[in-house]
């Protein structure tokens, strides 16, 4: 058996750990950003643990450990047909010198030799370390923590907030930046990777995804990424799905208009490999799926600082019947009260976590931005395929944020490669309307920017009272500093993503008080 000490951490202080041993251990294996260029085949580093490792799903006493077996992951992953044991550990310290928890877990050929470790009986609201080995590999040393006990309020915790990470459009210099940062959480709110063929900062150029092993591939080829393994070893995750994990801009069985799998005899063949596909690369607290049905919505409570409701805003939401899925007129359908983003049962699961939770947050990690999008007066132009597509739906869930004893409510959104940030207003076209909330729209970690988009934020900004800011351009992370009083949002945004190593900076502040205040720092 390998010693507690792994040879590759001897001697790495916390903060340089912190500040990147993860990425320096998968340095030696590959390139720096993994610069793969047009027409590769495929990584074979001789170690079989080149994706990294990560955790996620924190609970008081526990936490769920992830990793996978691929020595050549642009090659089919480059495992035997056959299960492998790997031993898993977890440490109080570091160094791995005072395990605390270790077991072994069995990786499955059926699941692209991905591990998930469900860890318990641990102490709340602390850091812990973990590894995995097999054979004479090891993967880097993570670092995790396991969540506040349930009546524990926190001074302070700090989450990061990500999305949207197409890995060809340009590098991961927000996750480089994230990593150095010591947070509690991290959240993803949508779109790991993305199922177009390719782009123009890196390679190397894919099919398009439609078969179980075509995501596999894709997954591989995102995960190998230095910058991302740092940023999963430092602090586990909450995540969930958008569009791209599929196809874009699909809804519910319904593939997009322009789909290479049209019709659901098609689609939902496809959506059951995606959705295996990203069981098997993350560390999450669910079963494999069998098909193409998965709940992945669920509930994680940090003592009585916050309670993170993770939403699924694609798998049961209506078809949207009023024309195109982009922009264009609200018609009668959209105001039917029987349209849904998130389907009756998931709906009433919020309400009744909204109602129940005993926490001075409520934190909705939500996809698709929830805030009014006014883009021309009257009914001429909405983005359909956000909140504004199905008003009905938000109404009943703005009913429920209104109600009293409610604690105040912040979201985190995803989806449009931008940075926004505005209340959740009542009545949106209102500005003396009650506040019932306040959304921090996210931008994206590499995906690039839409020029049209940034072209015409001026014009909904100034045609929505309740939005504060806006930037349009810039990619990056943002980081939130929670208290029991205060909530405190920077937005991290990198100046050039298509070289490594560009400068982040914070573009903008804000800090929210009880009762949605929201102001600027």
């Amino acid at each position: 058996m390998a010693s507690d000490m792994s040879p590759l951490t001897r001697g790495i202080s916390r903060r340089g750990f912190l500040g990147g041993a993860a990425a320096a251990f998968a340095a030696a294996t590959l390139p720096r950003g993994l610069v793969v260029p047009n027409g590769a085949t495929g990584l074979n580093s001789g170690n079989r643990f080149t994706l990294g490792v990560a955790s996620g799903d924190p609970l008081p006493d526990g936490f769920v450990l992830w990793t996978r077996l691929a020595p050549d992951p642009l090659a089919g992953g480059g495992m035997p047909t056959s299960p492998v044991k790997v031993r898993w550990q977890v440490a109080t310290d570091e160094e791995m010198r005072k395990v605390v928890k270790r077991g072994i877990a069995t990786a499955l050929p059926e699941h692209a030799h991905s591990v998930h470790v469900d860890v318990r009986g641990l102490d709340p609201g602390r850091p812990y370390w973990y590894r995995f080995v097999a054979g004479d590999d090891e993967t880097p040393i993570g670092r995790t923590r396991t969540a506040p006990a349930d009546d524990e309020l926190p001074r302070r915790m700090q989450f990061g907030h990500v999305s949207c990470q197409r890995f060809d459009q340009g590098y991961y210099t927000a996750y480089a930046d994230l990593a150095e940062h010591d947070l509690d959480l991290v959240i993803h709110v949508g779109d790991y990777i993305y199922e177009y063929p390719g782009g123009p900062v890196r390679g190397p150029q894919l099919s398009i995804p439609q078969t179980l092993d075509d995501y596999r591939l894709r997954y591989g080829l995102y995960k190998a990424d230095t910058d991302l393994q740092a940023a999963h070893a430092i602090a586990p995750r909450l995540v969930t799905w958008d569009d791209h994990e599929v196809e874009n801009n699909y809804t519910s069985d319904s593939p997009s208009d322009t789909s290479i799998t049209p019709g659901a005899a098609s689609f939902l063949p496809r959506r059951a490999a995606a959705y295996k596909a990203w069981w098997e690369h993350q560390p999450v607290r669910l079963p494999p799926p069998t098909g193409p049905d998965v709940q992945i919505y669920r509930r994680t409570s940090l003592g009585r600082l916050a309670t993170v409701h993770v939403l699924d805003t694609r798998q049961y939401r209506t078809e949207q019947t009023c024309g195109s899925r982009d922009i264009g007129e609200r018609c009668d359908a959209a105001f039917d009260p029987a349209t849904t983003v998130l389907g009756t049962p998931q709906e009433r699961w919020l309400t009744k976590g909204l109602r129940t939770a005993d926490t001075q947050w409520n934190v909705l990690a939500n996809q698709v931005v929830m805030q009014q999008w006014r883009i021309a007066p009257g009914n001429a132009a909405w983005n359909l395929d956000q909140w504004d597509g199905y008003p009905a739906a938000r109404d009943r869930l703005f009913a429920e944020l209104g109600r009293p004893g409610v604690a105040d409510t912040i979201t985190l959104t995803g989806d449009v490669h931008s940075s926004w940030v505005g209340t959740l207003a009542e009545d949106f076209d209102d500005l003396a309307s009650k506040v019932l909330g306040v959304e921090f729209v996210g931008p994206a970690v590499s995906t690039t920017p839409s020029a049209q988009l940034a072209g015409i934020a001026p014009t909904i900004l100034g045609n929505s009272p309740h939005m504060r800011w806006t930037e349009g351009t810039r990619n990056g992370w943002v980081h939130h500093d929670v208290r029991p009083n205060e909530w405190r949002t920077d937005y991290r945004l990198a100046d050039d993503i298509t070289v490594p190593g560009a400068p982040v900076t914070t573009a903008s502040s804000w800090v929210v008080r009880h009762g949605g205040k929201l102001g600027g720092v």
